[in-house]
């Protein structure tokens, strides 16, 4: 009975989801209530996970296990959800249904932690969709926006194609090794079809993660969706699908020759277009979503190298990008999508155009921010493992990403809006402090650095 206390941040999310999920019948009742609900929850599913730490106890037939990666993971997950809804309580006026995008959040949170700790391919998949279908929903949040549900369409049909393709893999992990355990898998004797079922298997973590090529829903998804669903979306799911890349690739990389090459294929083919198509887009969400495309390939590169320190890179850099790119979207929801809507920030909102400014720093990969020790660890590790000229690619395309992120920056500091379109923000206190958390976060990340290598380092030896 004690093993199973080890899911008690998990039940704790569940529960907390139930109670959002029926604010309206509680005693205390109000627009804001079920955020505050799951905020708390959230913040509790933090501390409990810290608190009963990594341990070597598996459940579920081995199925489970909550290493100090998944300790971190899950950690990190508990906490920007906490971040997201204690956002979502100060801006409830301006959502709508809070009620419901509360209880989506919590539920994908869930799964998002419970997948960085499984260890066996069914209960991966099973997790990766319970944290992804929520999602769907968040993306087609605002039922009377026809580009929102046609963007949830689209991120709805390629992922069950590419679930059922990752399917498809994992029967011929299972034919081939007689388990569905992670640590039994052994296709090492059978060559190019080793290969294929790995790539097969992998296929639905890249499309989550949204690599290229199977990145096309994104940009129409996020651009459609209110920016609030994106900022979860876009960031809190995508650390547990890096821990599950990291471990699907670190047991099936040494065994299959090739894998590595082709996740060397995919990192380039996303910082590529990534980046390029990030330009000439005036409105931020579908920016962000082929930044995100590009972060995804620095990612990727790191694996490639097939090394457990770019496996512990990359899921540093992993957090390190979620957390202000959720408050770029924060920040976005509240202001406006577009470039324009950016104009004369500063004089508006100082703080928060400082803010903005700290946040982008961090994604171009300035020190000493979480960002610029998240890109040096990963491409220190790729360079150790002989991957020189895509590292020389991908260092140039994060200072030709600055000249994206400079249009944000160009308009909140020397743009100006309008008096006559200024719109009053319905925000209160609660949404700033969770900006200002994850300011804090983005600093903090970058100067403990080290000492979470350390511990991460410790789990993957």
């Amino acid at each position: 009975m004690r093993s199973y206390l080890l899911i008690a941040p998990e039940l704790v999310m569940l529960a907390s989801a139930l109670l959002a999920m029926f604010a309206d019948v509680l005693p205390v009742r109000g627009r804001r209530v079920a955020a505050w609900i799951g905020a708390a929850g959230a913040a509790a599913a933090l501390v409990i996970a810290l608190a009963v730490g990594p341990g070597s106890v598996t459940l579920f037939g081995s199925m489970l296990r909550f290493d100090s990666l998944a300790v971190f993971a899950r950690a990190a997950t508990a906490g920007l959800t906490s971040v997201y809804l204690l956002w979502l309580a100060g801006n409830g006026a301006s959502v709508g249904r809070t009620r419901e995008a509360t209880t989506l959040a919590l539920l994908a949170a869930m799964g998002a932690m419970l997948m960085s700790g499984a260890r066996d391919l069914v209960l991966l998949f099973l997790t990766m969709e319970a944290a992804t279908m929520p999602a769907y929903v968040l993306i087609g949040f605002d039922r009377g926006d026809e580009r929102g549900l046609e963007g949830a369409l689209k991120y709805f049909l390629l992922s069950m194609v590419t679930s059922l393709v990752m399917l498809y893999g994992m029967a011929f992990l299972f034919g081939m090794s007689g388990t569905t355990s992670l640590d039994g898998l052994r296709v090492t004797a059978f060559g190019s079809l080793g290969l294929i079922a790995a790539v097969l298997t992998i296929v639905g973590l890249l499309a989550k993660l949204a690599a290229a090529p199977f990145h096309y829903w994104s940009p129409d998804a996020y651009a459609g969706a209110p920016a609030f669903s994106v900022a979860f979306v876009s960031s809190v799911p995508k650390i547990a699908g890096v821990v599950a890349l990291v471990r699907v690739v670190g047991v099936l990389g040494p065994q299959v020759r090739g894998l590595t090459d082709v996740m060397l294929t995919v990192a380039v083919a996303s910082m590529v277009i990534g980046n390029f198509a990030a330009f000439g887009q005036k409105d931020v969400r579908r920016l962000m979503a082929y930044s995100g495309v590009a972060h995804v390939g620095y990612l990727l590169l790191a694996l490639a190298g097939g090394t457990e320190a770019g496996s512990i890179g990359a899921v540093l850099y992993a957090v390190a990008y979620a957390v202000p790119s959720m408050a770029i979207m924060f920040v976005v929801a509240e202001e406006g999508p577009t470039l324009d809507d950016m104009d004369g920030l500063l004089s508006r909102r100082p703080l928060a155009a400082w803010a903005m400014l700290v946040f982008l720093l961090s994604l171009v990969g300035v020190p000493p921010l979480a960002g610029f020790f998240g890109k040096l660890y990963m491409f220190s590790a790729a360079l150790d493992a002989g991957l020189v000229w895509p590292v020389v690619l991908a260092f140039a395309f994060s200072a030709v990403s600055a000249g994206y992120y400079f249009g944000i920056v160009r308009s909140a500091f020397l743009g100006q809006r309008p008096r006559a379109v200024r719109v009053r923000s319905t925000r209160n206190r609660a949404a700033d402090v969770a900006i200002a958390i994850c300011l804090l976060a983005t600093v903090l990340l970058g100067l403990l650095a080290g000492p979470m290598l350390s511990v991460l380092g410790y789990a993957l030896r």
